[in-house]
């Protein structure tokens, strides 16, 4: 089933928060892979090696299907993690990260108080995007190339305008025209040689 629309984030978001005299650092960013997802949670790792804990949590689509993935990190199972996840569910937010530092200040939360300070930590975070008009709707596309010969070339350009695609790049050969396009719809044409779902 593939998705047709969803929420992200554009860029990269920060907050910091203090509970009970511990710090949460919240770093959010919008991803596209889980390459980038691993990617944001080494920085951060690294950046804030000092901290006591680094949680993270992604959502992502993945072949079709949303990948979820979310670590307490040291913290007790289920304090953490799933907390943030379900933040990032609630806001129906996808292709994004979220890794909360923590920095512990000598006062113990217990399990209810950890939930809820995660949860908080990136609920602020959602709200610094949405101020700042930061959460994006992508919808899905098709990003097409075409190889068109010169003797249906105008034929086909003319065709393409009245379908209404994007014409994203037109290279040429000695023997025909290989055309990059994006259209809301896959044209079903002989002349296309390859097809990938893209959202924008």
């Amino acid at each position: 089933m593939e998705i047709e629309r969803f929420r992200t984030i554009e860029g990269i978001i920060e907050t910091k928060i203090n509970i009970e005299r511990s710090i949460f650092i919240t770093t959010l960013k919008g991803i596209q892979t889980k390459e980038e997802a691993k990617a944001l949670i080494s920085e951060i790792n690294r950046k804030y090696q000092d901290a006591t804990h680094n949680c993270p949590a992604y959502r992502l689509i993945y072949n079709g299907n949303i990948l979820e993935f979310s670590s307490d990190a040291g913290e007790p199972s289920g304090t953490a993690g799933l907390p943030m996840l379900n933040t990032l569910r609630k806001h129906q937010l996808l292709n994004v990260a979220v890794v909360v530092t923590r920095y512990f200040g000598g006062v113990k939360l217990g399990v209810r108080g950890l939930i809820d300070a995660y949860s908080q930590a990136v609920e602020i975070a959602v709200e610094k995007a949405q101020s700042e008009k930061r959460i994006i709707e992508k919808k899905r596309a098709y990003k097409q190339k075409l190889k068109i010969d010169f003797l249906s070339y105008g034929k086909k350009m003319q065709q393409l305008s009245y379908i209404g695609v994007t014409i994203l790049d037109i290279s040429y050969t000695e023997e025909y025209a290989l055309i990059e396009l994006i259209h809301s719809e896959p044209l079903d044409m002989p002349e296309v040689v390859s097809t990938e779902l893209v959202y924008v």
